[in-house]
């Protein structure tokens, strides 16, 4: 029996690649909160991004690659953080969501892309994939990291499930809405821009 291989284009291997910097580089504008060890990073911002715009396999594999930086010592996490430590800490649930989350956003997407899709071209495609469908897509993955996030959270912390979710929720979905809708507003555009250019398919 032959194995399927995932294969990627060299087009895919730029993009990924590009995605997984940008989540290091939104990873580090942080504000730290003193009453929670949860910073305010733009990390979901950089997640939705690269899901909604690369898919699920680029997008998924973009958070894998920049998980895989960090783990091996690269300050890659948010503050500048790194290796085994980051994602052992209070805030490694969240981390390790983020190859979950873009798969989500992905599959949720082209989803709705086949189900109703009227023609194969790249414009009925981006019209399909509009911006609400995107919303929603994006609000589920994010629904994924908290499940991650708080669950290790309560924990690492050893604390109840009351108290985890107000520490890693309550103070933060207001920031986590603005960062879906701006981020399902660039995706739109962004995508649209690359699907024109041919470098996004």
């Amino acid at each position: 029996m032959k194995s399927k291989l995932i294969r990627f284009t060299l087009k895919e291997v730029i993009l990924t690649a590009i995605f997984s910097a940008l989540t290091v580089v939104l990873s580090q504008i942080s504000i730290k909160i003193p009453f929670s060890p949860i910073p305010i990073t733009m990390q979901v911002l950089a997640v939705c991004l690269a899901a909604t715009i690369l898919g699920k396999k680029c997008g998924t594999v973009s958070q894998i690659v920049y998980i895989l930086i960090g783990i091996i010592g690269f300050p890659v996490f948010s503050c500048f953080n790194s290796g085994l430590g980051a994602l052992l800490g209070p805030t490694g649930g969240y981390i390790l969501s983020f190859p979950f989350m873009a798969f989500t956003i992905g599959y949720i997407n082209e989803s709705v892309d086949k189900r109703i899709a009227i023609n194969n071209n790249a414009h009925s495609k981006l019209i399909n994939s509009g911006r609400l469908s995107m919303l929603i897509a994006m609000l589920s993955g994010l629904i994924v990291c908290y499940i991650f996030g708080t669950f290790w959270l309560g924990f690492s912390l050893k604390l109840g499930f009351s108290k985890a979710l107000v520490m890693g929720i309550g103070w933060y979905l207001p920031f986590d809405i603005i960062k879906i809708f701006m981020a399902s507003f660039l995706a739109y555009e962004v995508k649209r821009a690359l699907i024109r250019s041919g470098l996004l398919t």
